[in-house]
């Protein structure tokens, strides 16, 4: 599956909310969407009103985690031994800083986190420093266990799936700006502190060229680094598009399941996945 649009006016936010199978409950499949709709539609008019591209991708992810339809934060899977940890990555493409957190547990909003590394000197920390950074911030201890992700676990852990999933931000500010968001709850049953792509440069990275953020298999995304080549490829001289299209062929060989959201520093967007659907939403300056 790809879309495309060339050289749109920014500003641009384009979101998903994971790729991989179809899911066979059509209502679920519509409330996702419906939910991308609506946080887009309150995301945007910040952003059209002079949101900087981090603070837009921060606050857009943290809508998506609070949305218990997509795997994170409050909708996030539990790994095999019960316990959720997310993990999740933001970079801002003008200062080219990278921060994340991986495996934390006991709280919501991972973006929280990397969003206040930022402005330190640690760009990635483990569950440990996430509980540390948490207590800094004021943020009580929360358990994202529900009812509904408890009995995905029991039913998982009795006929294993390859569930996944991840949700993710990319934006243009109207300075041109780009930045990328992206935030997980990994894969279903897997081992305990399995580690995802999502908060690595792997799965999501944002230059003065390029912002991508990904989802899919992160095993694989991670093998192939992919949203670093997919920004690689733009600072070479291709577009987002042209990077798209030859990484997608490269994917497609290789038989990988993932997909990716970018914008490049010409206004060009994309949504590419070899899986069979991505959920996603955009809107730009073009209407």
């Amino acid at each position: 599956m790809t879309f495309s649009i060339q050289q749109a006016s920014p500003p641009i936010l384009l979101i998903h909310g994971g790729a991989g199978k179809k899911t066979k409950d059509k209502t679920i499949e519509a409330q996702r969407q419906l939910s991308l709709q609506r946080i887009l539609s309150e995301v945007w008019p910040q952003l059209e009103s002079g949101l900087s591209a981090l603070e837009t991708v921060t606050l857009a992810v943290q809508k998506l985690e609070d949305c218990p339809l997509f795997n994170a934060g409050r909708g996030a899977v539990l790994q095999s031994d019960g316990l959720a940890r997310l993990s999740a990555s933001l970079m801002d493409g003008c200062r080219g800083k990278f921060s994340g957190v991986m495996l934390a547990t006991h709280l919501l909003n991972p973006s929280r986190l990397a969003a206040y590394l930022q402005e330190k000197e640690e760009s990635v920390v483990g569950p440990l420093g996430a509980q540390l950074i948490a207590r800094e911030m004021g943020i009580a201890p929360k358990s994202p266990l529900t009812p509904e992700s408890i009995q995905r676990w029991m039913k998982t852990l009795k006929q294993p799936n390859q569930g996944y999933g991840t949700v993710g931000a990319v934006v243009m500010d109207k300075q041109g700006r780009l930045a990328a968001a992206t935030s997980t709850g990994g894969h279903g049953a897997n081992y305990p502190e399995r580690i995802s792509d999502s908060a690595t440069v792997a799965g999501n990275y944002a230059s003065a060229f390029a912002a991508i953020s990904c989802t899919g298999i992160g095993e694989q995304i991670v093998d192939d680094a992919l949203a670093a080549r997919l920004e690689t490829r733009v600072r070479d001289g291709h577009t987002i598009l042209t990077a798209s299209e030859k990484c997608l062929k490269e994917a497609q060989t290789k038989g990988r399941e993932y997909g990716w959201i970018g914008i490049d520093h010409q206004g060009n967007e994309c949504v590419f996945c070899t899986t069979e659907t991505i959920a996603w939403a955009g809107k730009d300056g073009n209407g």
